[in-house]
Parts: structure tokens; sequence; C-alpha cells
């Protein structure tokens, strides 16, 4: 076997950074490998063969290079192929050797011819390893693709090179089985290179180039045939031998180049399977094309225009070629035909699949936005859906068109609840829902507020007509009610507001809501009408807010933090500051005096002093444990001109990172905003993001819409009201459906990676069923009460002396 020879340039490594630019490292090599084969061929004489072993060595260091650079995945299949090459180098050198020290091809023995042959299954099997893996489904025919370009390749060689100039005579002499077995072995190399391109395609320029190398070893090696036929000499240059010898000593070197060239570049770490796509498969179609044809033309070819003597051999073997390579293309063509029946018949089925999903989908998306306007225990209108029918009521009201406003409660419910238990005051509020809707008419609204509160929009109407249907509703609720057995009593106070032109929705919710206390304070089950006097009659209200002026002044408020547990590993991940006020008449509720505060405006100041004090609280848990602190911000706060200056204030002074604080938007925050101000709001928001602060919708799925939250605002966390979390578990349609109301809501969230937090978790088996459901999150009294900073820096420490220490702090001290 005769290569040529070439010196190449050592190829040296970039400096990043410094220095001119230059080429990369496998361009690099390949220029200069086709430069060395050039000087190669037009060098004569033993100098040629000399300079020609210098390819086959520099071709092992590059890919000894590119192996220990790249470092790819399949570096074993890399080191075979390296190995495969040194085998070739280290044979060609010692015939090399023996030629240029005995003068004559003649003299080195027939065994150096042998020594080639490790190479050929040593490359083969790398090709196999860089092949490992699971088949991509639409790429599961490469084997029998392989085959036939195999057969394909001994076809043309049978017409053009074996049968014209070797024969069947030739396999009695020992060069030609040698060059023969080489042929063979090409093929298994061209087997497995045609298996890695119909598997990955043109996606590796790495792959590209080592079957541009097995092309140009396969080319060589069937040129080396031809040569035998001729002196036998060894001629690797232009001027001391033949054309085809040229060809064959060209042939082989460029092979190694390719190969020393494949290694270094960056893509042969590895490629990922061919997508099945219209240019593979005419791609595929063109070589399945060109294979099946070139054989019988050039056979055809072969035969000449005039009469031809054909043996028996001469038929028989292009026959059998042929006859295979046809089989294997009709077996091709079934294979590829099952395997799109087979995939036709998936898709159907994933077509039926998804089709049923999108129907339940739809439902269950039907079911949350009903629920997310509606109330779940009476079906009336809920606060969202009412305040946006207000809206649209004040908004095209005129002189001769008025509409009036209702707000009730039933007096005595509470007893109800407390003396019957909550079962029958659902009933109750159910079948009191059930005579309002009787009362009401159909253009009216009618909605439950929360609790025992009811609202009525009567559109259309005149002061005497509001009156009349108020009063219809004060005798409908003093009937008595049967419930479970039990005949009950309760009666109701009613404020009555004649929207004026010059109100707004909230305007209308605040004084009918005076008219409503005025009622009760005159004693209960009558009805309020609203005037402006009602306005000033709010003592205890100015009471309560001069103490909150005084509160401000010398510090009353003090900050109680309940955690927020994960609740698969039980460790805290965050804790929520909630405010309270120890005055000197003693410790005031935060329902007592947080109403107040939003109506005098003093939530402000109030919020800026809660969020201070949490954001240096919080600093040294985020340090120690990394935990964020979760902060409420009411409407009034969102609402200030310098709302996001106030936060990043309060994170710079404190030194707390903006990813550990989590503003809560509350239920006021969201029922005071219209068009404008939630735009606004989105943008004060927006730009706390941008700092890392993150956003929770408190109180999801109660109240308001929040699918309008998730949809118009930027939303990172989600807490879900305790209302869907404080009920035990249950057979009956209702628990069926919170619980199926739940699991949507949670799974809603998974769906839009917004991690949700389950409130108001107050027994193990509420917690279990919320891992059940995958909640990730929950906070509540099971795992501990609000605790002050002190008594959180021991539970958060493992330390001991809390009143009830709770889940978090067995977990946290075991």
């Amino acid at each position: 076997m005769q290569p040529d020879a070439s010196s190449p340039r050592r190829v040296t490594r970039h400096r990043r950074g410094r220095g001119p630019l230059r080429p990369p490292s496998w361009l690099l090599f390949a220029l200069l490998g086709c430069l060395a084969v050039a000087v190669v061929v037009v060098t004569p004489g033993w100098v040629g063969e000399l300079l020609w072993e210098a390819v086959p060595l520099a071709a092992v260091a590059a890919m000894v290079a590119g192996i220990r650079r790249h470092r790819p995945p399949a570096a074993p299949a890399w080191w075979l192929m390296t190995a495969g090459v040194g085998v070739w180098a280290a044979a060609d050198l010692l015939w090399t050797g023996w030629y240029v020290a005995a003068g004559d091809a003649g003299a080195v023995p027939r065994w150096v011819d042998l020594l080639y042959v490790p190479m050929y299954p040593l490359i083969a099997l790398g090709l196999g390893r860089l092949q490992r893996g699971p088949v991509r489904a639409g790429n599961g025919g490469v084997t029998l693709d392989a085959v036939v370009i195999v057969m394909g390749i001994a076809f043309l060689y049978w017409t053009l090179i074996f049968n014209p100039y070797l024969g069947l005579e030739s396999l009695r002499e020992a060069d030609h089985l040698t060059a023969l077995l080489y042929l063979g072995l090409d093929m298994v190399v061209v087997f497995m290179g045609a298996r890695l391109w119909f598997r990955y395609g043109n996606q590796s320029p790495s792959y590209v180039l080592l079957g541009a190398g097995f092309t140009a070893l396969l080319i060589a090696d069937a040129v080396y045939t031809t040569t035998l036929v001729g002196d036998g000499n060894p001629g690797i240059s232009l001027l001391d031998g033949s054309g085809a010898e040229v060809v064959g000593s060209a042939a082989w070197l460029l092979w190694l180049v390719f190969m020393g060239t494949a290694a270094l570049h960056p893509s042969m770490t590895g490629a990922q399977d061919a997508l099945p796509s219209n240019a593979l498969t005419v791609m595929r179609g063109g070589v399945f094309l060109s294979i099946a044809c070139a054989g019988p033309v050039s056979f055809l070819i072969g035969l000449g225009p005039g009469p031809v003597t054909l043996t028996r051999a001469d038929i028989a073997v292009p026959l059998a070629l042929l006859t295979g390579l046809s089989a294997f293309l009709i077996i091709r063509l079934v294979v590829g035909t099952s395997a799109a029946q087979r995939r036709a018949i998936l898709l159907d089925e994933q077509a039926a699949e998804l089709s049923r999903a999108a129907a339940e989908q739809n439902a269950l998306q039907e079911l949350i936005s009903h629920r997310a306007m509606h109330d779940p225990l009476t079906g009336l209108a809920n606060r969202a859906l009412f305040n946006d029918r207000l809206e649209q009521a004040t908004a095209r009201r005129s002189a001769s068109a008025r509409h009036a406003l209702l707000l009730l409660d039933l007096d005595g419910f509470k007893h109800v609840n407390d003396g019957y238990g909550h079962p029958v005051g659902d009933q109750l509020l159910v079948q009191a829902g059930r005579r309002l809707r009787e009362i009401v008419r159909e253009a009216d609204t009618l909605a439950r507020l929360g609790g025992d509160e009811f609202a009525v929009l009567l559109e259309d109407v005149t002061a005497a007509e509001a009156g009349e249907i108020a009063e219809r509703v004060v005798e409908a609720v003093a009937e008595v009610f049967t419930v479970g057995g039990y005949a009950l009593h309760v009666t109701t106070s009613v404020g009555l507001y004649m929207i004026a032109e010059s109100a707004d929705a909230q305007e209308a919710l605040r004084d009918a809501d005076l008219a409503l206390y005025a009622a009760k304070a005159a004693g209960k089950n009558q009805i309020s009408v609203f005037h402006p006097g009602l306005r000033v009659e709010r003592l205890d209200r100015a009471r309560i807010a001069e103490g909150l002026r005084r509160a401000l002044d010398e510090d009353e408020f003090v900050l109680n933090y309940q955690p927020v547990v994960d609740l698969r590993t039980g460790e805290v991940h965050a804790v929520e500051a909630l405010l309270r006020w120890h005055s000197p008449e003693g410790i005031v509720p935060p329902d007592a005096f947080i109403p107040t505060a939003e109506e005098t405006g003093l939530i402000v100041p109030i919020g800026v002093q809660v969020l201070r004090r949490a954001c240096f609280d919080a600093r040294r848990w985020h340090e120690r444990y990394g935990i964020a602190v979760n902060v409420n911000v009411s409407g009034h706060q969102l609402h200030r001109p310098g709302f996001v200056g106030t936060v990043l204030d309060a994170l710079a002074d404190s030194g707390l990172p903006g990813e550990a604080l989590i503003l809560e938007i509350t239920e006021t925050a969201l029922l005071a905003t219209g068009q404008q101000e939630t735009a606004r709001v989105i943008e004060s928001l927006s730009e706390l993001r941008t700092y890392g602060v993150r956003v929770a919708i408190d109180d999801f799925g109660t109240g308001y819409s929040s699918l309008a939250y998730l949809q118009h605002l930027p939303v990172d966390v989600v807490k879900i009201d305790g209302a869907f979390t404080g009920y035990e578990a249950g057979t009956d349609t209702a628990s069926r459906q919170r619980h199926a109301l739940t699991r949507a809501i949670i799974g809603l969230c998974e769906s839009l990676d917004l991690p949700a937090v389950a409130e108001k978790v107050e027994t193990a088996e509420q917690e279990e069923f919320l891992r059940d459901m995958r909640c990730p999150l929950g906070q509540g009294y099971l795992f501990s009460k609000p605790l002050p900073a002190q008594d959180l820096d021991r539970l958060l420490a493992g330390g001991t002396g809390l009143d009830r220490p709770g889940r978090v702090g067995g977990l946290l001290a075991g």
C-alpha cells in the first residue's frame, strides 16, 4: 500500500484576548494539509516519500489535540478512530522506511501490507460508538439506508474497476487479494459512515468532514487496485508515477487531512438526531436514485456499441447486486411505510386525546371564570361582579335615569353560626339569597359581598320604588327560616343610597355603608336612607384616627411574623409581616383600625413604617437562612406617586436585596382601581420587579376577579384564600366542588409557573390535602402563630422558649 507525504507546520492554539485575530485551528490545519498534499504530489523520489509521512503523523497529533481540547461526550469513539489512524500511520512508516532502505517496493514483505488492516475495524468501532443511544423514530431505517449505499457502491466498483481491469483471475494473486480486502473493509467503514449521515444529516460539520474523509479513503483504495495492473512500482509524484497512482496517493492524504480537521472542529462534541424535513427527504431520495441508477447505467455503458462476449460471471454478479439493491430498497419502502402508518395512528390517538383534554380544559376554565365572578356558596354575584356592574351603572347615569344601591346584612346571623354551627349558617345564607332573588328584578344585580353581607343594585328606579323594594327585603328576611329541622329567626338592616350624578362607584358603596351602619345603630331590622349628615357621625372612627396618629408618633405599632412553609420539606420559605397596635388601652386588633386607617389615609405612613421595619428585620434572616419577607400593601400606597421610591429607599437603607422582598396586593388595592389606576399599578409594580422585588396576589379566588390579576398584573406568587383550604374533607357535592376548584387553582398556578401559597392551614388533614394536590407552600397556625421578631430569631435558630413553637419550630429544632 503506497501513501504520499508532506510536512504541515505545527498548529498553535489561539491566545484569547491578545494578539491579532487568527483563523480557527481546524481551518488552519485543513489549509496547511491541502498545501502539504499539493507539495507531495510534485516532489519526486524518496524525498517525496519522506514528506508523505508527515501528513499521517500530523493527523494523529491533530486528533489527539482535538479530543483533549473539546472533551466530547463520546471521547472513547474518537480515541478508537485516532488509534485506527495511528495504526495506519505506523504501518505506513514501516513500509516507507523499508522501501527507502531497500530501494525497491518488491523488497517490502507481504505481511507489511496486512499491518494496515487493523485500521478499518478500529475506525468502524469508533463510528459505532458515536451513534450510541436510541434512534429517533423518524430515523429508524438508517441501517437499511446504509446497506443500500454499500450495495450501490459495490455495483459501481464491479462495473467500473473490478470486471474491466482485474477479473476473477486476480483473486489468485496475493497483492490483488490484499487490495480487495482493503476495499471490503472500506465497505464496512462506509456502511458506518452512511448510518452516521442518515441519522444526523448535515447538523455537525465534523461528521460531514468524516464522511468526506471516508469517501477519499474509498477512492484511494479503489484506485490502488487499478495500479496493480501496471508495473506495480510506487509513484506518488506527478514526475515519477502514473496519473492513477497520483490520484490514489492524494486521496489517501486527503483522508488523513479530513480526519484531523474533523477532530479539531468544535462540532465534534456531538449532534442531535436530524428532524424529518422536506430537504432531508429530497436529499435522501436523490442519493437513493443516484445509487440505484449508477450501477446499471455504468454496466450498460461498459458494454459498448459493438458485439460483446459475456461470461456467466459478467451477468450473474451484476444481476445479483441489482436484485439485492432492489430488495433492500423495497424493504426500506415497506419499513418506512409501516413507520408512517404507526405514526399516523399515534397522531390520531394523540389528536383525540388533545381534543378531550381541550374540552376538559374549556369546561374547567368556564368553571373557574364562573367561580371568579360568583359566590361559591349561594351562586349569587360576588364582590368583583357587583363592583363591575356598579361602575358601569355610575358611568352611564343621567338626570332622567337614576339608580339605587342597597347594602344589607343579617341581624343575629352570628348567633345562628355560633349556636347551630357553620353548616346551618351556610344553609341560612343560601335560603336568604333565594328569597332576595325572588324580590329583585331581572335587570337588577344581587350579590353576596362576604359573610352575611348582601348588596343590590337597582337600575332605573325612583326613590319611592327603591324604598318599596327595600321594605319587601326586610319583610322577606324577617320570615322564619327552616334549616335542618330548626326554625331560625333573623332580621336585616338595610342601607339605601340613591346614586347621585356626581358619585362614583366607591363613593356610592361608602355612603350606602354609612346608611347601613345607621340602620344597625338605630335598632336593626329597618331601613336607613343615606343623608349627608351621616358622614359626620363617625365619632368612634375619629377617635381611632386620632389614636393612629398618636401611635405613629409614639411608635406603638409592632410587627409579628408568620412563617410561610415548604409543604414538602417543612423548611421556612418566607415570613409575612403582620401589623399589631399596642395602644395604652390594650392591643387593638387589625380589623378595628385598618379600615379607619384606609379611610383617613393614615395607612400610607403606617405602611411606610411597616415596610421599613420589615426590611430591617428581614435582612438578618435573609443573610442567615435565605428567606424572604412578605409585606402587605394597600391601595392608597400603590396609588401614591412616590411609592416606587419609598420601596427602593427602604431596601437601600436596610441593605435588604430586592429578591428578598415580596409585596402582597390587598383586596382594597384592587377594589379601588379603575382602568387608568390599574395601568398605573402595573407600571409601578413592573418597575419594582426590575429590582428583583416580587409581587404576590393575596386572597386569590374570592372577592375579585382573580383571573384578571393573573392576566393583567405582573404577578410572581399567588396566595390562595383560606376559604379554599379551611374546609375539612367531605364527600358531599359542595365539598367535592370546593376541592375540585382548589385543585384547579393549584393546577393553574403550576401551569403558569407561579408558586402557590395556601393560607389558613390549621389542621394536618388540610396540610395532607394540599400536599396531595402538589401545592408547594402553606401558611397557618398548624405551622406557627405570628411571632415577634425575637421569637422568630430563636425559632429559625432551632432554639426553644416559644409559647407555641408549632410545626416549624419542631422541624427546625430537629
